[in-house]
């Protein structure tokens, strides 16, 4: 019998995880993605000696303990090299001089805070009360298990059962954004750091989850970058018998009939398919590919009235020095700003990637040093290329001149200098404003569902962050599950992993 075809477009995370499940479900799948190399977002690049990575900035499942780690066992990423995390991450305030260590034990971190903040003692125990609390269940799947189309209702009173020791922890004023949730903190240091641990706009739960998951031991970095990440999964993917299609970049998904039946590739030609499923950006898929022909109401909001993560642009920097004693992310609370897009900015987020000698020669640095920034600012001015390539320049001896402030004698070591902003993310990726994680995880993402079907269209399917009400690498992979479970119910078959 003749195996139904699949054309998936995109290589990135979630088309990867889709070529996986398809081909473990007895689809022929063919992977077609613009780039020379897979991962997506998922990117890193040489230059010189120096590795810099553009991609993944922590995860969790990567490591026995979570259910999510079986998912990541499907899909072969538990072979990548892992570094675990012991501080979530450095909060510096030059203003006052306080420097605070998110720390893994929550026990010293509760301890350091009260010891700073002694007038917000109630709302720092809450806070860290509810971190352990969160705790107590395994929540790595929780919302993922099954594609929200399959859910019923006897699913969803099952999935709050099994989390139902967790469950307070997400309703509620639980669900309220860290930026409300901040308005109750006396001390305005203590609430800089709040706001700027993850997102303003995510809700406080999403802090205790993660700092949860820190304190036991389940967030890490990746030892060798982002791309170690995507090759383990493009590994597994052609291990399955999937094939991979680099430097093909499509242009049009061809429908007869409200029915799609391929794809046409930028040289012209075209390759016909049972299947399509777009695991790129979701408004170039539905309104330029498809010209916005099969919507409806729900869709046109989510791409006019969702906001998406705010774009950044990002200094990286070779450096003949070792930073041993720096945490691999610190926020800083400048004392002087930065001029970012004609924007003065003095909350400043440095990666030191100093924890694994994937990056750098031995005794040297990569030190990465990120903005948020308007997309449009950078999106107008890639027309000057000559202005765009002067603006960048500027930023990086402005970057640097604001490190030599505080690491003396940097100016003179740097041996790589590597601007990458929201342009160079779009073209990368044709994402929509740069974004580099999808929709703004806010209280309403996390309460809602973007459909993997479009209304009126056949045989078409999306996955990847645009097919999630949030982006990440956990939602992006179980995308790809998603897809193909959905795929499957639709044509009558069990769907199975190879563990099954």
């Amino acid at each position: 019998m003749k195996k139904e075809k699949i054309i998936i477009i995109g290589a990135g995370l979630g088309g990867l995880s889709t070529g996986i499940y398809a081909q473990m479900n007895g689809f022929e799948t063919v992977l077609y993605e613009k780039n020379p190399v897979p991962g997506g977002l998922a990117a890193c690049w040489k230059r010189k000696d120096y590795l810099i990575d553009g991609g993944i900035h922590f995860l969790t499942g990567h490591k026995p303990g979570l259910s999510l780690y079986n998912v990541f066992k499907e899909v072969g990423v538990h072979k990548a090299e892992y570094v675990d995390i012991d501080t979530y991450a450095r909060y510096i305030d030059e203003r006052s001089g306080i420097t605070i260590d998110i720390s893994a034990d929550l026990d010293k971190f509760q301890a350091d805070l009260l010891l700073l903040f002694p007038d917000d003692q109630r709302i720092i125990k809450r806070f860290i009360k509810s971190t352990r609390g969160i705790t107590k269940s395994d929540i790595s799947e929780f919302g993922f298990k099954e594609p929200m189309e399959l859910m019923r209702t006897r699913d969803w009173i099952k999935e709050f059962w099994q989390n139902r020791k967790v469950l307070k922890y997400f309703l509620g004023k639980s669900m309220k954004p860290v930026r409300d949730y901040v308005k109750k903190i006396k001390n305005p240091i203590l609430k800089d750091l709040f706001l700027y641990m993850f997102l303003p706009s995510v809700p406080v739960a999403f802090l205790w989850m993660v700092l949860g998951l820190v304190a036991q031991n389940q967030m890490g970095l990746l030892a060798k970058g982002s791309i170690d990440f995507a090759r383990k999964m493009e590994e597994r993917y052609l291990e399955l018998g999937g094939k991979i299609e680099y430097k093909s970049k499509i242009t049009d998904i061809l429908v007869e009939e409200d029915t799609v039946v391929g794809i046409t590739l930028e040289d012209g030609t075209t390759q016909k398919s049972d299947f399509v499923i777009a695991a790129i950006d979701g408004k170039t898929v539905i309104y330029k590919m498809l010209d916005g022909k099969y919507t409806n109401d729900k869709i046109n909001k989510i791409y006019s009235e969702w906001k998406t993560v705010d774009s950044f642009v990002s200094v990286s920097l070779g450096v003949d020095m070792e930073f041993k004693d720096e945490v691999w992310m610190t926020f800083i609370k400048s004392t002087d700003s930065v001029t970012v897009a004609e924007e003065e900015e003095e909350n400043i987020l440095i990666r030191f990637f100093n924890y694994s000698p994937h990056f750098a020669p031995k005794g040297k640095t990569v030190i990465q040093v990120d903005f948020e920034t308007e997309w449009e600012y950078w999106f107008v001015l890639r027309d000057d290329k000559k202005e765009y390539n002067r603006v960048k320049k500027e930023l990086s001896d402005n970057t640097i001149e604001w490190l030599e402030k505080r690491y003396p004698g940097i100016k003179d070591k740097v041996e790589v200098i590597d601007v990458a902003t929201p342009y160079t993310y779009w073209r990368y990726t044709v994402n929509e404003k740069g974004s580099y994680m999808g929709f703004l995880p806010t209280a309403d993402a996390f309460t809602s569902s973007v459909e993997k079907r479009l209304p009126g269209l056949s045989n078409f399917y999306m996955a990847g962050q645009w097919s999630m009400s949030m982006g990440g690498v956990q939602p992006v992979i179980y995308s790809g599950k998603h897809v193909i479970q959905l795929l499957c119910h639709d044509e009558g078959k069990e769907f199975h992993t190879e563990s099954d």
